[in-house]
């Protein structure tokens, strides 16, 4: 499968609302490995669930920046019903493929931990 060489904001967009159905709990992490880098993939084992409560997370706003040609930077609120929370992510196309290579959230801990 050929990969375009830009991500759209769109097709960004839909890549962090799976993201934040993970931290929500409700999307397994293996459903996204193939498309993270090994640092991505732990930070997001790690905080899996952390965005949990009763409403399914939805992306309120994002913002998406390019600061080189191969790399794509999206910050996003996103609502999670009782409250919003932050999530930041940067992709980069290396090798053939665009990959997660960072994810940043507004919590540092899984609930719980």
């Amino acid at each position: 499968m050929a990969y375009p060489h830009r991500r759209s904001p769109q097709q960004l967009s839909r890549f962090a609302q799976i993201l934040a159905e993970v931290l929500a709990g409700e999307r397994p992490v293996q459903q996204v490995r193939p498309l993270l880098g090994r640092r991505a993939y732990e930070l997001l084992l790690r905080r899996a669930g952390c965005y949990a409560g009763a409403h399914r997370p939805r992306l309120r706003r994002t913002v998406v920046r390019t600061p080189a040609p191969d790399v794509a930077e999206l910050s996003a609120v996103v609502d999670c019903g009782v409250r919003c929370r932050a999530l930041a992510l940067r992709v980069a196309y290396a090798q053939h493929a665009w990959l997660c290579t960072h994810i940043e959230t507004d919590l540092c801990r899984t609930p719980g931990s």
